[in-house]
């Protein structure tokens, strides 16, 4: 058995070492003031806050990968955890160590394990290499419940475009065997999956809150789009000069030197253009396209001569009922970025939460915020990434989140939401209601919700 335990991590305002062991994630352990290590019970919500942060990743990928930085886990639920069993039998084992060392164990704070104080009493605005925010309300909630996390990151931008999906990519691969045809082969199935495009950066905190109202919207633009004869001649005129510059060597590649193909080329698009008069457009005949640019013509300038505004559809409605075929047809148009809306009544039930509460608001409010770099320049704001979870276990139940991030767009704050003020002695208000709108950075494509688990609702 190969035992790593990390280099001191600072944990919501705490010293852990974290434990890695052939390769899974196996426990914890809190340094105390005499500088021993006191196992963290693997069943208690402390340990769950622990191995849900942004430390615990980054310990497990230097004690796992080392400097093979690729093989990096960009996410907690990726890592090898391991099974409560193993976990409780290592607490056991630790815990009988630090108890032979006659160390008297302290007390825990009665309400629970989820703060981020500091030594001086403020708040540690971002978060710096080698420590991160990890912040929660209510104090004491069983994070092994239903919750969100949200997780904010630097941004990060290594491509001019960032909107590209992520796929599975299948390839079916036929063993020999017996047989004619078909018959006694075997089909091998493999995957290949690649993730999409993300501008998450470095790790910067976490947040943990009730599980809020949850709804997901997808959409895409559909439009609808009209052409009359004229267009759908114009159109087979565009095809036909896109038949032209692949032949006569205005792609890119070709060889444009050889002046008896491309003339030969020319000949055929000329003969391509003559069929397009109305021949075969939209199956009308030669005579109906004629008389239809006819009717468009003449209404222009009989409009242009008495000043009024008379097009083809009046003219042929007034004169033989009937108008010009629109060709109407819905077509794609593009997809359609998602927002989510949440809200969170915010109760202070100890000065302790009123303190938490504050630094909730304020680590999203420097999340969002631009980042001044000169009267020239600003450097964009953080960004963030949503997960409904169960313990370690991201929910299947309910929509996942883009994986290329999420923007906080607005962030509103009611210190008064029951429309008086009340506060304690302090001012903290007993209560606040909190309004986040965030913006995923790009579209959900299909690659995307193929990477979910087959047993999810997808993104």
């Amino acid at each position: 058995m190969t035992a790593i335990s990390s280099r001191p991590r600072v944990i919501n305002g705490k010293t852990y070492s974290i434990s890695i062991v052939d390769g899974k994630l196996m426990g914890a352990s809190e340094q105390t003031e005499n500088g021993l290590y006191k196992p963290v019970d693997n069943d208690s919500s402390e340990f769950n806050i622990i191995s849900s942060s942004s430390e615990t990743l980054d310990a497990y990928n230097k004690a796992v990968y080392g400097s093979n930085k690729e093989s990096y886990k960009q996410n907690i639920s990726d890592i090898e955890v391991a099974d409560s069993g193993e976990q409780s039998q290592f607490f056991n084992e630790q815990n009988k160590k630090f108890n032979n060392a006659q160390y008297i164990e302290t007390t825990t704070d009665k309400d629970g394990v989820a703060t981020t104080t500091t030594k001086t009493g403020g708040y540690a605005p971002t978060a710096s290499k080698g420590q991160s925010q990890i912040l929660s309300y209510p104090f004491g909630f069983d994070i092994n419940q239903d919750h969100l996390k949200i997780t904010k990151y630097e941004y990060r931008r290594p491509d001019i475009n960032m909107s590209k999906s992520g796929n599975v990519a299948m390839n079916i691969y036929t063993r020999e065997g017996a047989g004619t045809g078909n018959r006694g082969l075997k089909n091998d199935k493999i995957e290949a999956r690649t993730t999409g495009d993300s501008v998450l950066g470095e790790i910067l905190g976490s947040i943990f809150l009730p599980m809020p109202k949850v709804a997901d919207v997808n959409g895409v633009e559909w439009g609808n789009s009209e052409l009359t004869i004229s267009g759908l001649a114009g159109l087979g005129l565009a095809k036909a000069g896109e038949a032209l510059g692949s032949k006569i060597g205005l792609g890119a590649g070709k060889d444009g030197t050889d002046q008896d193909k491309d003339k030969k080329a020319l000949e055929e698009l000329r003969e391509s253009l003559d069929g397009q008069g109305g021949r075969n457009v939209a199956g009308s005949s030669v005579t109906e396209f004629n008389r239809a640019l006819r009717v468009k013509t003449l209404a222009g300038l009989a409009g242009a001569v008495t000043g009024s505004n008379i097009d083809a559809d009046t003219f042929l409605a007034r004169t033989s009922g009937r108008v010009l075929n629109p060709n109407a047809e819905v077509l794609f148009q593009g997809p359609v970025i998602r927002d989510f809306a949440f809200s969170f009544v915010m109760i202070a039930r100890s000065q302790r939460e009123g303190a938490e509460i504050r630094k909730i608001i304020r680590f999203l409010k420097l999340g969002m915020a631009p980042k001044f770099r000169s009267t020239t320049f600003l450097k964009n704001p953080d960004v963030f990434m949503l997960e409904y979870r169960s313990g370690n276990k991201v929910l299947n139940t309910v929509n996942r989140f883009n994986p290329g991030g999420l923007a906080l767009k607005t962030m509103s704050v009611d210190y008064a939401p029951n429309g008086y003020w009340s506060a304690y002695k302090d001012s903290q208000p007993v209560a606040l209601k909190m309004d986040l709108s965030f913006t995923e950075l790009r579209p959900v494509y299909e690659g995307d919700q193929q990477l979910t688990p087959e047993d999810s609702v997808g993104l």
